[in-house]
Formats: C-alpha cells, sequence, structure tokens
C-alpha cells in the first residue's frame, strides 16, 4: 500500500512539473530560440544585444473610440463654450466658438487651438529651441499643470476609470514673455506614437496649442494576444538589410544596430467609418537606420522612419 502511495505521489509531480513546463513554454520564448534569432541577424549584417529581447509573450489592449462628431465635441470641450460656426477647409475643418475661440482640426489627428486673447499661435519648434531660453524651475509646476488640465478637458467624454492617462510635460521654453510647453501623453504608462502638440502659455492659461494630438471620446476596449517578437525582429532584419544578406567579413562591424524594443500605441483610423483606435506596436530603434514600428497584433509594419 505505501508502495502505491509512493508511487501516486511520484506521478503526481510528474505530471505537475509536466504543467509547469508546458504553461511556460506557452508563456515564454525559448532562450535557443533567441540566441539562433540573434546569430541570424548578426550574420546578416544587424547587430542585436539578446538582453534586450523579452521573451515573454505579451498580451495587449486595443483601445477603439466613437469620431462620430469628434471635432465639434473636442472643440467645446476645450474652449468651455459652444459651436457659432463651422468650416470646410482643405483637408479638414474649422470651428469657431461663442466665446471667440477657434480650432481647426485637419488629418491624421492634427489640430490648431487659439483662444480670443491670444497674441500668436504656436511657434516652429525648431525655431523655440534655436532662441527660446530655458523657463524658471519654479514656474514650472504652474505650466505643467496649465497645460494638462487644457489637454485633458478635450477628452473629458472618455471614461478613464481604471486607466492610467497621462500628458507627460516634455521640453518648457520661455520666448518674448511667453511660456511654450511641449507635451507628449502615455496610456498605462506605454507612449503614445505621434502624439506631440506645442502649448502656448500666457498668465497661467493656454492661449494656442498646435499639434498632433488623439483626444479620447467614449469607446470600448478589448484584449489581444500580441504576436511574437521573435518574428517581428526577423520581419525588421529584411527593412533594416534589403540588399543581398551574407557573412559579415571577418572584424567588419555590422551594417545596423538595434539600441531598443519598446511597447507603444499608435493611431488608426477605419476609414469612412467612425470610429479610430490606438493599436498596440512595438517600435524598435536604430543607431543609423532611424526606427521602424509594427502592429504588435498583425506583425504587419505601421511606419517607417528611416535616416
Amino acid at each position: 500500500m505505501r508502495l502505491l502511495a509512493v508511487i501516486l505521489l511520484i506521478a503526481c509531480g510528474i505530471v505537475a512539473v509536466t504543467l509547469v513546463r508546458i504553461i511556460y513554454n506557452m508563456d515564454y520564448v525559448s532562450s535557443a530560440a533567441v540566441d539562433d534569432l540573434v546569430a541570424v541577424m548578426e550574420k546578416d549584417g544587424v547587430r542585436i544585444d539578446r538582453d534586450i529581447i523579452s521573451r515573454k509573450r505579451e498580451t495587449g489592449t486595443v483601445y477603439v473610440f466613437n469620431s462620430d462628431g469628434y471635432a465639434g465635441i473636442v472643440a467645446q470641450l476645450l474652449s468651455g463654450s459652444a459651436v457659432k460656426e463651422t468650416y470646410a477647409v482643405p483637408d479638414g475643418e474649422l470651428i469657431l466658438l461663442e466665446n471667440g475661440d477657434r480650432c481647426e482640426f485637419g488629418e491624421n489627428f492634427t489640430f490648431r487651438y487659439q483662444a480670443k486673447d491670444a497674441d500668436s499661435f504656436s511657434p516652429n519648434i525648431m525655431d523655440l529651441r534655436q532662441f527660446a531660453a530655458p523657463v524658471l524651475t519654479e514656474k514650472e509646476e504652474v505650466l505643467v499643470e496649465a497645460v494638462r488640465t487644457f489637454l485633458e478637458n478635450g477628452s473629458r467624454s472618455f471614461d478613464s476609470s481604471g486607466l492610467n492617462v497621462e500628458v507627460t510635460v516634455d521640453e518648457i521654453w520661455n520666448y518674448a514673455g511667453i511660456s511654450y510647453v511641449l507635451c507628449s501623453r502615455k496610456i498605462d504608462d506605454v507612449e503614445i506614437t505621434g502624439n506631440l502638440v506645442l502649448c502656448t502659455v500666457e498668465k497661467g492659461k493656454v492661449t494656442a496649442a498646435y499639434g498632433t494630438w488623439c483626444f479620447f471620446t467614449q469607446g470600448t476596449s478589448d484584449s489581444a494576444q500580441l504576436a511574437d517578437i521573435l518574428n517581428i525582429l526577423f520581419n525588421a532584419k529584411k527593412e533594416l538589410v534589403p540588399s543581398q544578406p551574407g557573412d559579415t567579413e571577418a572584424g567588419e562591424a555590422p551594417a545596423v544596430t538595434i539600441e531598443s524594443i519598446k511597447s507603444c500605441y499608435s493611431l488608426y483610423f477605419f476609414g469612412q467609418e467612425e470610429n479610430f483606435c490606438l493599436i498596440p506596436c512595438w517600435q524598435i530603434t536604430t543607431d543609423t537606420r532611424g526606427e521602424l514600428i509594427y502592429n504588435a497584433i498583425s506583425g504587419e509594419i505601421y511606419t517607417k522612419i528611416m535616416e
């Protein structure tokens, strides 16, 4: 009887270990697969440190938002005023508000805002970096609060309960007595690529803004399994080394180095449908060939920013 109990205990242990291994293999890519990919990429001229390749199989969230009446809703939320008149402009829409503010919305989520009492539109960012001086530290907190409140107002119709939606202040300048604040955005601590807006702040109030920004409207979210990062990297190799691959000469450095791989979100618009979404993506940054952004669900390339 004791022997039978011992045999049963050993069998249960074997089953438990087997199940743990099966679950682990479902959740993680094998070390051998990572080593093989690194070797193949280096052979064809792409260097990558295996330590920056996550072996964990990730899941992500797709956020789908309703864009029906998007421009009018956002304009009213930003200005705190009702719409007075709306005009069609090339590739977009111009909205005049009852309080004298104006908003212009263009393709790919570009927008421009100008308050009635604004001295000027936000200037070109490159000009600002050339001529502007850093803002005083004690004033930064007031400026950060002003731009965050303004930009978050534009997404006030979105139920963000349970989500960490953050407006990030990247740079602040003073120029000709006016402060300028450059902002980007994260959701669930993951960057939304292509969201960048420059706000003009006068007397503690945002009086002008220009950039590309997705203001959230009512929507839904769905969980999705992300594509295998090894397949993404293999596809990236084809983009980075489009010519005939082959062995690197002895002592010769690879043509390009992948410096980082990180998750991000990218905006996508459903053509004629009244919806747009944030898609989980992989952002691959190189030393000499710019960056590649891949749809992390389908594995297809989304954006190429090549140097």
